[in-house]
């Protein structure tokens, strides 16, 4: 008895490999952009942890604190207060005030791990923004000062003043 054996031939398997090609065009910018979200949406996140964090900070020393003291109270986890979070930037806006402060967290890459910039103030809104950040990846600490270095200008110390770049996010 003669069987023949079955196999694919190279028109099935090119065919099952385009359909997979098809679905993967489709199905990668569709993750990517969650991803982005997700990312966006822990940077606000991260921020209303650092506003919380400090109204415990200034009840029990009567200032603010950076992300190194908030982190020494056990305020904000260490990954906060390094600076890098779900593929966000976390700095310290330069206010020269202790009893003001302006966080900002910006991506790593822009238009990848995420499009927006987020600030909070002492004021207790939070703001978000779409500028490029682009060379802040470089950006070494976690105190920036807008206009020095690889932090923009737009990163403002009062961003309410200035709504033509922010906007507050509703909570």
């Amino acid at each position: 008895m003669n069987r023949r054996k079955r196999a694919f031939t190279l028109v099935e398997l090119m065919i099952v490999l385009a359909i997979i090609a098809i679905v993967a065009a489709f199905a990668i910018p569709n993750l990517m952009r969650s991803r982005m979200s997700a990312n966006e949406t822990g940077a606000v996140g991260s921020l209303r942890a650092i506003m919380s964090a400090q109204a415990t900070y200034m009840n029990r020393h009567g200032v603010y604190g950076n992300l190194a003291n908030l982190h020494s109270e056990g305020l904000i986890d260490a990954s906060l207060a390094s600076g890098r979070k779900s593929g966000y930037l976390f700095g310290e806006i330069e206010t020269g005030f202790d009893y003001a402060y302006a966080f900002a967290a910006a991506p790593v890459e822009d238009g990848r791990s995420g499009e927006k910039e987020y600030i909070v103030t002492q004021q207790g809104t939070v703001y978000e923004a779409d500028f490029d950040t682009t060379a802040m990846s470089q950006a070494d600490g976690t105190v920036w000062v807008p206009g020095e270095g690889n932090v923009p200008d737009s990163f403002k110390v009062d961003p309410g003043d200035h709504p033509d770049i922010w906007t507050p996010i509703s909570e």
